[in-house]
């Protein structure tokens, strides 16, 4: 069979590692030819397989380009490649497809309408909103959906009154990472603000501090409103007026949203630049070392659909610090110390007390690897995905009964 990969949007952040991860795992299904329909960037260069046909595109400049291209350009390349399903990673899918198709649905905002994470979004970002709830109302009957947990599946299938058959569960997974025995906590000056040096202290050495040394808290993020990126400095201004010695560190850039810049003026306008250093975007050759330089992750988020950050911190043995919220629960289950997003006297605490309880931070370590070894890697999700596609373009849609590893995956 030849499976159309439609991936255009996805150009940044965790979607570009999906795309890094997935295809080359789908490319080594070869009893099936796959086309992707990309964005130029050159992370794709390598993807090309000789079963995987890659199709580059300039990334459409405006929301109506981009719309335009899903609706017309995608169906007529699948009527050209002759394909015998589609796969859509970024959210939507063409209202007239030629073929049977499946949506990726990967933003939790389409699914659950937090009032808190939906205050912070832009007039352009609430159309778009509005397009997916009504869009998700009126799917074609040849058109199904994955989700990443099954979380997000129960809420799809209360807010849209969808059938179970049409909505499977196909998680994600954290990215091909070294050991963190690699990598020393130390960071030097660098392209993106600062680098981890390498070394080989191996195991806990990695994060011994030195007694000048500040417990360094990780915030991995690109800037959106519902990151509640500005709680985090709120709470390392509240724990440095304790006397405490803790930095943070940041992967903002100006240029990821209209307030990221307001942020980064405020950080500075306020003098905490030797409290919060701030390293821009960190690509993804850069995060083990990112990941060895810090003691722990501090992401007090509103809203996930997953967070591959999640993961990718449990394997790294970091313990976290995140949302007392049902999504990060269900994916860091016993391996996250829980806070009140909302309350910077909660973070602040949790903060204080997983810098001086060295048993919490180690049973922490300890119980995100085990849960972090419950979930697929790349190979297995790839597998999930061709089956899902292999079983639309037989006609017989999502049916559990018939395919269960699209919903055996635990959560």
């Amino acid at each position: 069979m030849k499976f159309v990969v439609e991936g255009l949007g996805l150009t940044s952040g965790g979607g570009k590692g999906i795309v890094s991860e997935l295809l080359p795992a789908l490319a080594r299904h070869t009893e099936h030819e796959f086309v992707a329909i990309l964005t130029q960037a050159p992370e794709y260069a390598s993807i090309a397989a000789p079963n995987m046909k890659v199709m580059a595109y300039g990334k459409p400049r405006s929301l109506l380009r981009r719309v335009l291209f899903l609706h017309r350009t995608v169906p007529k390349i699948c009527q050209e490649e002759r394909a015998d399903a589609l796969l859509c990673l970024g959210n939507f899918a063409p209202r007239r497809a030629t073929v049977p198709a499946i949506i990726s649905l990967r933003n939790a905002f389409y699914v659950c309408p937090a009032p808190e994470a939906c205050a912070g979004l832009s007039l352009r970002e609430k159309l778009i909103v509005r397009y997916a709830r009504w869009n998700f109302r009126r799917l074609p009957e040849d058109v199904f959906l994955t989700v990443e947990t099954e979380l997000m599946r129960e809420q799809f299938l209360n807010t849209y009154l969808a059938e179970p058959s049409r909505v499977a569960v196909i998680s994600n997974g954290a990215g091909r990472l070294p050991s963190p025995a690699r990598y020393r906590r130390t960071i030097e000056p660098g392209r993106h603000g600062a680098h981890p040096t390498t070394g080989d202290d191996p195991g806990e050495a990695a994060r011994a501090r030195k007694p000048e040394d500040p417990f360094t808290f990780l915030c991995l993020a690109r800037y959106y409103p519902h990151k509640n990126i500005e709680m985090c400095v709120e709470a390392v201004k509240r724990l440095a007026s304790t006397g405490r010695r803790a930095r943070l560190l940041m992967t903002v850039d100006a240029a990821d949203h209209p307030r990221a810049r307001i942020l980064l003026q405020r950080i500075q306008r306020e003098g905490l630049d030797g409290k919060i250093q701030n390293l821009g975007t960190v690509p993804q050759p850069e995060l083990p070392r990112l990941f060895g330089s810090a003691d722990a992750l501090l992401l007090p988020t509103l809203l996930e659909s997953f967070s591959r950050t999640y993961l990718e911190a449990m394997n790294y043995e970091l313990p976290i610090l995140t949302s007392d919220r049902d999504f990060a629960r269900q994916i860091c289950g016993s391996a996250a110390l829980y806070v009140d997003p909302l309350d910077v006297e909660s973070v602040t605490g949790a903060m204080i007390r997983i810098m001086e309880d060295a048993t919490l931070r180690r049973d922490l370590a300890a119980r995100g690897r085990e849960e972090a070894a419950q979930f697929p890697n790349w190979g297995e999700i790839a597998a999930q995905f061709v089956a899902a596609l292999e079983s639309v373009a037989a006609g017989c849609g999502l049916r559990a009964e018939s395919h269960p590893v699209l919903t055996d995956v635990r959560f």
